[in-house]
């Protein structure tokens, strides 16, 4: 199941994350501390309020600020909890033709979060 993002409705109105497109561009103004923003596998992700609990440091994680990180996660060895708990952070993906992973014709991975 998605999770969810408001973007201001009544909870009556809220879309699941992955229901909402959000393009490279976008992502790329959410890049400093204060708003936090990083796509991994397609997916976009909000982590701003992650940023000080996250066991690596925050500094890591601002290094891909606003930009594509799923090399990174994938090289740091996440466990499947850590790719579980991405979901409470997930608020959209990438338009179709942004893609990489999620895509037809796609990178494939055997681990790739569903």
């Amino acid at each position: 199941m998605a999770a969810t993002v408001n973007i201001g409705r009544s909870v009556a109105e809220t879309i699941p994350a992955f229901d909402k497109t959000i393009t490279l561009e976008e992502v790329s103004w959410h890049d400093h501390a204060r708003d936090c923003w990083i796509i991994i596998y397609d997916r976009v992700y909000d982590i701003t309020d992650f940023l000080e609990e996250h066991p690596g440091g925050s500094d890591i994680l601002l290094e891909y600020a606003g930009r594509e990180a799923s090399v990174a996660f994938r090289g740091s060895g996440h466990s499947a909890q850590a790719i579980r708990a991405l979901d409470k952070f997930c608020i959209g993906e990438l338009p179709m033709h942004e893609r990489i992973f999620r895509k037809p014709g796609g990178y494939r991975l055997s681990d790739l979060p569903e």
